[in-house]
């Protein structure tokens, strides 16, 4: 059984990659789910390329298996928490979960564990999410994407023969979902000059430290899924997502509650992503082209109280983002506080560019990298005309309390002008 480190401090124990990996299922679970009895869940898809072949081995090993859980593999399941809730209620004290797939399945039983009460399994079918190795699980909640409380995997298994068979659009997600670890970056930084968040050392250098590394060759499933696996771990360090995801994930979890559809197929979460990391880059690139006397002669002036209350009621018209109004509201400044925060981004304006530069890709690269992995970068690829997409720009900035690249333009006077520049990925 080959395992690969893990750093100091995670709740995950153990974490075995390499190829023909699956028949080491059994020995995980003696080893660090001693006297439990298994229990697999999975969908059509994940059942045929992993899940089947973990029950075969877990009987040769003598291991009497409770009946496993399947969701159909067409619709696919859907990351609900009243899903989580019922799988919970299924879970006894002598059971390991065991949840064969990628990232619905993972957070729907990693948040029915965490409900019970009881360590999971994970065993990876594609290297298409940051979130097998993460506390805390993104489901909708009455409409609302949230990250739900819960801990990480006690143990991961990847099979790598299992991750390459998997459908090649599932790494270009992958590869998207770790490409947005550079906006989430700069988003942080930014934060962290403006005394809103500290940079976490730890969960920073478990991202950002080898990230230009895993990002250089998409092709490179080793580089991917370390990469993917580290930001999890970078997760469980800071308990919280900060270090893995900014405003293109705001912006996915937007289009997701809208329900956004391709061709009549729903659009992955790192495809989503990707094209919301090619818009963060765009706007940052943006910021890069003003000098602080042009930034000041451009920016509006603030909202009052009365004015930022009619917009918000207007982006939550259509009425499936939960209640999001008390965090949109909970973080809007007004009056002598909104003029405070105006003057320390303009103050910092200079610094605030420099960070960018340093950590960013530029648009074009952002675009040729995520092309060559075969990941959308336009709108209009993952089934977005230009009213949905604007509309899920300034939605994004209402529907969380983290302080993102949206925050700062808004705050600074200046997310209305810098918008229309994005008018270019549909065009290209």
């Amino acid at each position: 059984m080959k395992t690969i480190s893990i750093p100091e401090g995670m709740q995950t124990a153990v974490f075995v990659m390499e190829s023909g990996a699956l028949k080491d299922a059994a020995q995980v679970i003696k080893e660090y789910f001693p006297g439990k009895t298994p229990w697999i869940v999975a969908d059509g898809n994940t059942w045929a390329a992993a899940g089947e072949k973990v029950a075969e081995v877990l009987k040769e090993a003598g291991f009497t298996a409770k009946e496993p859980k399947i969701f159909p593999a067409v619709p696919q399941p859907h990351p609900y928490e009243s899903t989580s809730q019922e799988l919970a209620k299924m879970i006894t004290e002598d059971m390991v979960p065991v949840a064969v797939g990628s990232g619905v399945i993972n957070d729907l039983v990693k948040r029915a564990s965490g409900i019970a009460g009881v360590r999971y399994f994970c065993v990876a079918t594609a290297a298409s999410v940051d979130g097998y190795t993460s506390a805390g699980a993104a489901l909708s909640v009455d409409g609302l994407k949230k990250t739900m409380p819960c801990p990480a995997p006690y143990a991961v298994l990847a099979d790598t023969d299992v991750l390459k068979s998997a459908p090649p659009l599932m790494m270009a997600a992958g590869y998207a979902d770790l490409f947005a670890k550079v906006v989430a970056g700069a988003e942080w930084l930014v934060s962290d000059l403006l005394g809103i968040l500290p940079i976490d050392k730890k969960a920073w250098d478990l991202v950002q430290k080898n990230l230009r590394m895993w990002l250089k060759d998409s092709s490179n499933l080793g580089y991917l899924f370390d990469g993917l696996a580290s930001t999890g771990y970078s997760m469980q360090v800071f308990n919280d997502s900060r270090p893995a995801s900014g405003m293109e994930h705001l912006l996915s979890h937007v289009w997701e509650m809208e329900g956004l559809t391709c061709n009549g197929e729903e659009v992955s979460h790192g495809f989503k992503v990707g094209v919301g990391t090619v818009a963060a880059i765009r706007l940052m690139e943006f910021m890069l082209g003003l000098s602080e006397e042009q930034a000041r002669k451009l920016a509006r002036p603030c909202e009052t109280l009365e004015e930022r209350q009619a917009t918000v009621k207007e982006l939550l018209k259509k009425n499936c983002y939960g209640n999001p109004e008390k965090i949109a509201f909970d973080k809007f400044k007004h009056g002598e506080a909104a003029e405070e925060r105006r003057e320390l981004i303009f103050r910092n304006w200079d610094r605030i560019r420099h960070l960018l530069k340093k950590q960013i890709f530029s648009y074009e690269e952002t675009k040729r990298l995520l092309t060559e992995a075969h990941a959308p970068v336009r709108p209009q690829e993952i089934g977005l005309n230009r009213e949905q997409f604007y509309h899920g720009l300034f939605t994004a900035q209402l529907i969380r309390a983290r302080y993102t690249l949206l925050d700062l333009l808004y705050e600074a006077g200046l997310l209305d002008e810098a918008a229309k520049i994005l008018d270019i990925m549909f065009e290209e």
